[in-house]
């Protein structure tokens, strides 16, 4: 009771007049865990649609990090507040959480790697050559993100190389539920990310238990298995 209709509850904290009554419309019937986005990169979401935009540029093209002349990725003006700006901070990052809000950094690491996984921070902020090309990497504000913006986290990307020119627009960032995640992507992120904590046997029973939840008799069985092992 009180917690989700009281005067501090749970739903006035996310909005001034919440309507408790759509907590259960349909309940039953519509599961709103379906309309959730999924992170398919360890970095901010703003950074996400101009990260699909250069992993299909640069395999379009057989691009390497060396081919790459200069960047300029679009965003919308809240995205740039938080990827883009000051510039002089998003190309010189030096710890994780600088990493992870600066999309010159995020870019050259997909340039240079063909991915992001959380992995790449610790290794890729020692990298010279990583933060060398942050240096080529512009962050602006992209009409066309800003026009749909907040509806879609969208970006724009616009790369000149030995190759040529290319750009590409990204309405719908990979993770939407318009642009989901398959069953392989979902595995190569969480493969990432238990990888220094589990043997890849241990991962694959585990993944395997997590998709098939549905049928598992009960949850402690499934989440058993999420300790480190020797734990």
């Amino acid at each position: 009771g009180e917690a989700f209709g009281g005067n501090w509850c749970f739903l006035k904290g996310y909005s001034p007049e919440p309507e408790p009554e759509r907590a259960v419309d349909a309940l039953g019937e519509k599961w709103e865990t379906l309309e959730l986005a999924v992170k398919p990169y360890p970095s901010c979401r703003y950074s996400h649609a101009p990260l699909d935009g250069l992993i299909a540029l640069r395999q379009a093209h057989h691009l390497s990090a060396e081919d790459i002349d200069a960047v300029e990725v679009g965003v919308s003006a809240t995205g740039h507040k938080l990827i883009g700006a000051p510039e002089e901070l998003k190309t010189h990052p030096v710890s994780v959480v600088d990493g992870q809000f600066s999309m010159p950094f995020c870019a050259a690491v997909v340039l240079s790697q063909g991915n992001l996984a959380w992995d790449d921070y610790p290794t890729q902020l020692k990298n010279p050559e990583t933060l060398e090309l942050c240096k080529k990497v512009r962050t602006l504000v992209d009409e066309r993100a800003e026009e749909v913006f907040p509806r879609e986290m969208s970006g724009s990307v616009s790369l000149k190389t030995r190759q040529g020119d290319f750009e590409t627009f990204i309405e719908v960032p990979k993770g939407e539920p318009r642009n989901f995640m398959t069953e392989d992507e979902f595995r190569n992120k969480f493969n990432g990310l238990c990888r220094p904590y589990m043997s890849d046997g241990r991962m694959e029973e585990f993944s395997d238990s997590l998709l098939g939840l549905e049928q598992a008799s009960t949850a402690g069985s499934v989440f058993s298995l999420s300790s480190s092992e020797g734990v």
